[in-house]
């Protein structure tokens, strides 16, 4: 032990320990993203916190490599390379004492980060599975190959411009990798799905109730262990074996990698398993919320119950908010908990935006003010909706003076265009805004 303390006094460790805490932790509580938002949050849940974490070496794996390639190059630049040649201790046995307090600083510094993470997942009784396990032995995995092939290319390459040169380019090829395969990103799935599995950070985790499968996570492991073996057989050896590793890591990963992105999760049962107070059903990974929206959706459920072909019955979706969807089952009023119109609202709100959901469907952008107006006049007009500060007058004007207009009419004409209204967007056909309004008659 007091070998390896003097030898990282002697090395970037500590500095190396210190970069990535202030990345990783700055990363995530110093900015807003995806990662405080949903159930997939970083601090709700297990197996997404340790997604994120790995989301966040696009970052820190640069910081890493680049540490690394630095001490990499100390003899060398030291000019003690031939003196030290001529000792009697061995080169191998020399520079693993430099790549293991190297490793340990920069697996110390994520899983910190890690334990930060899973304790506010603790603190907020996030569900338990053991499907966390695997992704986090691949992150750290991903951490000890940045350390490896960092220290060899500061042996191999030792010029004041390696260090920030290997940190650029494990930047560059690590994120291209990372968005190169997801649907939508910049460069639209031009990296085939095994290669851009390939990469030493994680993509972003999407949903809480889908696991990574764990092909892909042997895969992974096969694959970084095998490069972090290279890095260091390169910086003990520098023989031509030294790159087999690597290959045989490569040569195991990329026939059991699934061909297409869709297959690199598999869906969590237990999180979606239904938890019911009669009529209203939610997932597990969300039961604490049936105490609040079982009341407002029997009530939501009662008032839908005086038009044609109504839900008979409140289920929570377990699809992701940016996946469009068109109708589904009419007897199912589908609602999602991290909807941003669901969220922190309950009570009258609750019931407001229930009766105002409605499938996703790429119709007219009134179609929106349809939803609140049919609400609206199934709760005898209660007034503004929960979030009218979020749309503004554009909402509440139309609701206001369409809604004043469809009181006004007789009341079997009132139910016959708000049935249809209802059924149009139920069914995503036609234009709900234009029946309200007689426009379509």
């Amino acid at each position: 032990m007091s070998v390896l303390r003097t030898e990282a006094r002697r090395t970037i460790a500590p500095w190396l320990l210190f970069a990535l805490l202030a990345v990783g932790l700055g990363f995530f509580f110093l900015f807003s993203g995806p990662w405080w938002k949903d159930a997939e949050a970083w601090n709700l849940q297990w197996t997404p916190s340790i997604l994120w974490s790995r989301y966040l070496l696009s970052l820190l794996w640069p910081i890493i490599v680049c540490a690394a390639a630095i001490q990499g190059m100390r003899d060398r630049r030291s000019g003690m390379d031939e003196l030290l040649a001529t000792t009697p201790l061995p080169v191998a046995r020399r520079t693993a004492k430099v790549g293991l307090v190297i490793g340990l600083s920069a697996v110390a510094g994520y899983l910190l980060i890690v334990a930060i993470g899973l304790g506010q997942v603790i603190a907020n009784d996030g569900v338990f599975t053991f499907t966390w396990v695997l992704p986090l032995l691949v992150g750290v995995a991903s951490v000890v190959a940045g350390a490896a092939v960092g220290l060899a290319v500061g042996r191999l390459l030792p010029h004041p411009l390696t260090a920030p040169a290997a940190g650029v380019v494990a930047l560059v090829v690590g994120v291209f990798l990372q968005v190169g395969g997801v649907r939508g990103s910049a460069v639209q799935q031009a990296v085939p799905n095994r290669i851009a599995l390939l990469s030493p950070a994680g993509g972003q985790p999407y949903s809480a109730f889908v696991d990574p499968v764990v092909s892909v996570s042997i895969g992974q492991l096969c694959w970084l262990l095998g490069l972090a073996a290279t890095g260091f057989l390169v910086l003990a050896a520098r023989r031509w074996f030294a790159v087999l590793p690597a290959l045989v890591g490569l040569a195991i990963a990329i026939p059991i990698f699934p061909a297409t992105a869709t297959d690199n999760f598999v869906d969590n049962p237990s999180a979606a398993a239904p938890v019911c107070d009669g009529p209203v059903c939610v997932t597990a990974l969300h039961g604490e919320w049936l105490s609040t929206v079982a009341g407002p959706g029997k009530d939501a459920l009662a008032l839908l119950a005086k038009l044609p072909s109504a839900p008979t019955h409140v289920v929570e979706t377990t699809t992701s908010e940016n996946r469009a969807h068109g109708p589904g089952d009419p007897s199912a009023l589908v609602v999602r908990r991290d909807d941003a119109e669901l969220r922190d609202v309950s009570g009258r709100d609750l019931e407001y935006e229930l009766l105002a959901t409605a499938p996703f469907c790429s119709g007219p952008p009134t179609a929106t003010k349809a939803r609140y107006i049919i609400a609206s006049w199934l709760l005898g007009d209660p007034g503004d909706p929960p979030h009218a500060d979020d749309y503004g007058s554009w909402l509440t004007t139309p609701m206001h003076d369409v809604g004043a207009q469809l009181r006004a009419l007789p009341a079997a004409e009132q139910l016959a265009r708000v049935s249809a209204a209802y059924q149009a967007q139920q069914t995503c056909s036609g234009d709900p805004y234009a029946l309200l309004t007689g426009a379509s008659q």
